[in-house]
């Protein structure tokens, strides 16, 4: 379920503070799926540490979560294996659910199993959940947006609304829409289960998060093409150009991983608010370029590695990067006033802000593998390696 991730360390563990709230009461008991990817390593402490609730954390690999964390119950395995769901399920009272295959050098390239991670795999647990009655977090994607923003007329609008914006995807032999594709058949399976069968569900469609702990380095602890992140790290690290697909025109709203799983937590807390509904959660402020946020990362890594010599970037097509069958989103900016409405949340850190941490995780898991590795021809054929991967990545 999880990409294969970095090594723990007390570090970047550390979560960022937030603003004092009063605290309500979340579920006693909740399972978490993809627990050690990403999202999940971040999720899980903070609900641990709260005290006042029991966690299961399912993954197929558990690395990058904190370990002796108190009240998590740690349990390996696919989602898959026989009995597993009943068993992680029973006694709960609410189900946050964040596997996938969410890499995009995936999608056109291992469309099946990116389909199969991000619907058939789950369809027991919408079902499951619905037989139970019990609250289903569904991680969804603002991918399934699709290529721009529009209106049910089709216009093209500013911003990404959970209920009033199409969703608009690309053609079938563009199979970088398949995990769009697949997210959004989901979202409406769980969607009708909810009005035709009692299911109580609150769906998630994260924008852009970045974090600490997000995602492998290739050569190091993973094969293939990372997410965009990941891969402006590694040529910084090794001292190879800044890839920028397409030039990096495209535009992205970056949302700091501490923020989210605030939004989530304060989901948990507010049921009746939450059930039935559709959630953006995101960063308009945050909005930039691809190319932007090369820029702005390559000058947080120089702060920290002055003796470093100055980034370079260069540009490369989408099917030279990627492969055939690649397309992608112009703009990803979501409205997120459904969730200040009935959560109170609005995320405040900027890019700038977010990235030194970032930047910093980053060198202290990977700097002295990548320096000591650095192999320019290698990485640029990375577009065509095959990929060793689990089934998680948030």
């Amino acid at each position: 379920m999880t990409i294969r991730g970095g090594r723990a360390s007390g570090a970047h563990l550390r979560l960022a503070a937030s603003a004092p709230r009063s605290r309500r009461k979340i579920p006693r008991r909740i399972a978490v799926l993809g627990a050690g990817g990403f999202v999940g390593s971040h999720l899980v402490p903070r609900l641990a540490a709260r005290g006042d609730t029991e966690i299961v954390a399912v993954d197929r690999d558990l690395g990058k979560l904190a370990g002796g964390l108190r009240g998590v119950r740690r349990i390996e395995a696919d989602i898959s294996e026989p009995g597993l769901l009943e068993d992680v399920v029973g006694g709960a009272e609410a189900v946050v659910s964040l596997t996938a295959l969410c890499n995009p050098a995936l999608y056109n390239t291992r469309p099946l199993e990116v389909m199969d991670a991000s619907f058939g795999d789950l369809l027991p647990l919408v079902k499951l959940c619905a037989a139970r009655r019990l609250w289903l977090v569904h991680f969804s994607t603002c991918e399934v947006y699709g290529r721009l923003a529009l209106d049910v007329d089709g216009r093209r609008t500013a911003v990404m609304d959970e209920d009033r914006t199409a969703l608009f995807l690309g053609p079938v032999h563009s199979e970088r829409w398949s995990y769009a594709a697949a997210k959004q058949l989901l979202e409406r399976v769980i969607w009708a289960h909810g009005r035709h069968a009692g299911l109580p569900f609150t769906i998630v469609r994260p924008f852009n998060v970045i974090g600490p702990r997000m995602d492998f380095i290739p050569g190091v602890d993973g094969e293939g093409i990372p997410r965009v992140l990941a891969c402006f790290m590694h040529a910084l690290m090794s001292g190879t150009p800044l890839q920028l697909v397409d030039g990096g025109r495209q535009r992205r709203s970056f949302l700091d991983v501490s923020e989210l799983v605030g939004a989530v937590e304060r989901m948990l807390e507010r049921p009746d608010r939450c059930r039935g509904q559709i959630f953006n959660l995101g960063n308009p402020s945050n909005d930039l370029t691809i190319r932007g946020l090369a820029k702005a990362l390559a000058a947080a890594y120089r702060k920290l590695r002055p003796d470093q010599s100055a980034a370079r970037f260069e540009t490369v097509t989408a099917e030279a990067f990627y492969g055939a069958g690649y397309d992608d989103s112009v703009a990803r900016i979501p409205t997120i006033d459904k969730a200040t409405r009935l959560l109170g949340w609005r995320p405040r850190r900027t890019v700038e802000e977010m990235l030194p941490g970032i930047v910093a995780d980053y060198l202290e898991r990977y700097g002295a593998d990548c320096a000591a590795s650095a192999d320019p021809a290698g990485w640029s054929q990375l577009g065509r390696a095959e990929f060793a991967v689990g089934r998680s990545r948030r």
